[in-house]
């Protein structure tokens, strides 16, 4: 069975709630990527800021920080949970993306576009 570890991207991109809207949007653009783990100097997720997050600067351009305007408490799944509990929570949530954690410090993270693979090859497996 397919684990977290084989479907989550290692070593996401990161923001810290200090850096500067300018900077998470230069990334998100750079990357084509729709979220950014935000992250304290200790690697410990802290909040995640989203294009939907980014959105909100067309009306209100006056936030300082990432910090000012990251979803805070962000949701996140040990590396050794079960695939059901991600898809669970994803399915739970209104959010794109899952923080994936080792003793409490970010490792990856899990985009549903990242498991389309794992849904394919069940599928495939029950047509085989």
């Amino acid at each position: 069975m397919t684990t977290i570890r084989e479907v989550m991207t290692s070593e996401p991109i990161t923001v810290r709630p200090d850096h500067s809207v300018q900077v998470a949007l230069e990334l998100l653009i750079e990357h084509r990527i729709s979220g950014l783990p935000v992250v304290d100097g200790d690697g410990v997720a802290v909040g995640i800021v989203s294009e939907k997050d980014l959105l909100r600067l067309f009306s209100d351009p006056t936030a300082p920080n990432v910090g000012a305007i990251m979803t805070r408490t962000p949701i996140a799944i040990d590396v050794d949970g079960s695939l059901v509990e991600l898809f669970d929570c994803l399915m739970a949530h209104d959010f794109r993306r899952v923080l994936i954690e080792e003793r409490g410090r970010l490792v990856g993270l899990v985009s549903r576009s990242d498991l389309m693979p794992a849904i394919l090859s069940a599928l495939q497996g029950r047509s085989g």
